[in-house]
């Protein structure tokens, strides 16, 4: 197994866990926010999706599918309570920018030559010190994420995934 491999990997198991978090939701429970001030399912499906667009594109990947304007000015982190949150759409398109983003991205990631993964990163993670970690944090970003996605199931009523 190659380190492309590993951070490929990442990718794949982050985003499988990130599903069992989100396919059973309906359109009503995507948008619930479990406690005031928190994000709903929804924003951070649509959030995930943005960041992971923007990681493929830098990386080099061409018709990278796109969230509409309005959505994607919605999804803009504030790092600031979350007001009421509405108007995403349709779940399953944001999860469909998601996977397909997702594999996107891996595919850029089997792309990068070995020497360059331990290069200086053009990618902007302040605690990474190579392109490999740098590459990496985006795995971890989705699996922290999907902690917040846990926890809403939970708000909801549902039994845990994992």
């Amino acid at each position: 197994m190659t380190p492309n491999d590993i951070l490929a990997a990442g990718y794949r198991m982050s985003a499988a866990l990130f599903h069992r978090m989100v396919d059973d939701l309906t359109a009503e429970e995507f948008a619930r926010q479990p406690v005031s001030g928190a994000n709903c399912a929804a924003w951070v499906v649509g959030h995930l999706a943005l960041t992971l667009r923007n990681s493929a594109r830098r990386m080099g990947s061409t018709d990278v599918p796109d969230l509409p304007q309005d959505v994607a000015e919605k999804l803009k982190t504030t790092r600031q309570s979350a007001g009421e949150q509405c108007g995403y759409g349709d779940p399953k398109a944001l999860l469909a920018v998601f996977d397909a983003c997702v594999e996107k991205l891996i595919a850029a990631i089997h792309a990068v030559p070995a020497e360059a993964l331990a290069g200086r990163s053009d990618i902007p993670v302040p605690m990474a010190t190579n392109r490999a970690e740098a590459i990496q944090f985006g795995a971890i970003h989705i699996a922290m994420h999907t902690g917040q996605l846990s926890t809403i199931r939970r708000s909801l009523g549902k039994p845990p995934v994992v």
